[in-house]
């Protein structure tokens, strides 16, 4: 479909995948999904004229002519992803693959047969003019997981949610909803794996949470792309009081990357905390926007990403920090920093701060470099191989994400993944 390559509106992109989406919408988000395809008229692909998108072109996606995919494929899943997990292959549902036990603690299925309802309480905060992503979405979205944590229930296990993208110009929009109800906790570790050598795909992610007054959510996102693949994973928090999230995100691979985590503190006493790892190689591009707004007094924030930056990469960080005039007391800590491992790596860091508040600590922070020579050579004078004493340097600057892990055993991977990356 030749039209696709000159047209700039989203909306000719939806109308396009129309013809192949064949998804049942719930009930209960049918008058939301309408309002996004109304909207998305008047939307364009954004560009590096928009603020949002300095860094970050888009003009690639618009130029291929997706569509959504009903057909079974034998997708397998990595043989170390152990114990309790749901399976999804480009946005369907694998039975198959998935082992989940039944629990009275906490509800897990596909977002097609849940009835849980929260998009009246992200809608003041959704701005489809900068995101017209989120609205093709929400416009026909396929099936992620819905997972409901009763109150004071702890889930002991974590919960591996596997996503799998494959076939030529496939498209998948998985909607995800997380309700952790009061008093209640949960451990998740989410991949995204893009099937190599099979060509373009697109993930269009849309992940809704709840965390409820003193409930604390922990999970840990890993992210695998192929040369041909985009990936682009939105994530909004609600925070209630006395609740804590942690929410780690490894990029380990993948042609074009973008990360949009938005957070909201809406009670006193919450701790949220996001961190990043990257590492892109060749040409990839890999950005990460966060937003944090403060909306209560008495609350903490700590972002901390780390990236290391090969060959002719680009790397991008854009994160901002709102303290509102009602959040006295605030604490809110914002750092980037970027190894440049070649001459021709690119990294754009903009941290932001903007604070209405007068009784507050809040810092940020960014720096880009390369490898400490001296320390190098330190390391050589010591026996140890040039070689070995960059991946030792390198590690160590990983460790900083590395131990806000959530679920340890995932480790390995992204210590093997880092490894041969620098042994390229």
């Amino acid at each position: 479909m030749e039209t696709l390559i000159e047209e700039t509106k989203i909306s000719a992109l939806a109308t396009s995948l129309s013809g192949s989406f064949s998804n049942k919408i719930p009930d209960h988000f049918k008058n939301t999904a309408e309002r996004a395809t109304g909207l998305m008229s008047g939307l364009e692909f954004p560009s590096t004229r928009d603020e949002y998108w300095k860094y970050t072109r888009t003009a690639q996606i618009s130029k291929v002519d997706w569509k959504f995919s009903d057909e079974i494929f034998n997708a397998e899943i990595p043989a170390h992803i152990s114990g309790p997990k749901i399976v999804f292959v480009n946005g369907h549902l694998n039975s198959e693959l998935s082992d989940l036990n039944a629990n009275a603690n906490f509800e897990i299925g596909p977002f097609h047969e849940s009835n849980l309802d929260v998009e009246k309480e992200f809608e003041p905060y959704e701005d489809f003019r900068t995101n017209p992503f989120l609205a093709l979405n929400k416009a026909m979205p396929q099936n992620g997981y819905v997972l409901r944590v009763s109150a004071k229930s702890n889930i002991e296990n974590t919960i591996a949610v596997v996503n799998i993208y494959t076939g030529d110009k496939v498209i998948s929009q998985p909607k995800n909803v997380v309700v952790l109800e009061k008093g209640s906790s949960a451990k998740i570790k989410e991949y995204h794996i893009h099937t190599k050598n099979s060509g373009k795909t697109f993930a269009n992610t849309h992940s809704s949470f709840v965390v409820g007054r003193n409930a604390q959510l922990g999970i840990d996102i890993l992210q695998y792309g192929s040369d041909e693949s985009f990936h682009l994973q939105n994530a909004d928090f609600l925070l209630d009081r006395d609740s804590r999230v942690v929410q780690n995100t490894f990029t380990q691979e993948g042609n074009w990357t973008r990360n949009n985590t938005n957070v909201r503190i809406q009670g006193e006493n919450v701790n949220a905390n996001l961190n990043g790892f990257y590492i892109p190689s060749g040409t990839e591009h890999i950005d990460n926007h966060t937003i944090i707004d403060h909306e209560k007094s008495n609350s903490e924030s700590n972002e901390l990403y780390r990236g290391v930056l090969l060959d002719k990469s680009v790397g991008v960080f854009n994160g901002k920090v709102f303290v509102r005039q009602d959040a006295q007391k605030t604490n809110a800590f914002q750092s980037n920093g970027n190894v440049l491992i070649s001459d021709t790596a690119t990294m754009n860091s903009k941290p932001e701060l903007e604070i209405y508040a007068d009784d507050v600590k809040c810092s940020h922070g960014s720096t880009t470099g390369q490898l400490n020579d001296e320390a190098i050579y330190y390391l050589q004078t010591r026996g140890v191989p040039k070689k070995l004493a960059r991946k030792m340097l390198i590690s160590a600057f990983a460790e900083d994400v590395l131990k806000h892990l959530v679920s340890e055993d995932i480790r390995g991977e992204i210590e093997e993944k880092i490894d041969t990356k620098l042994a390229k």
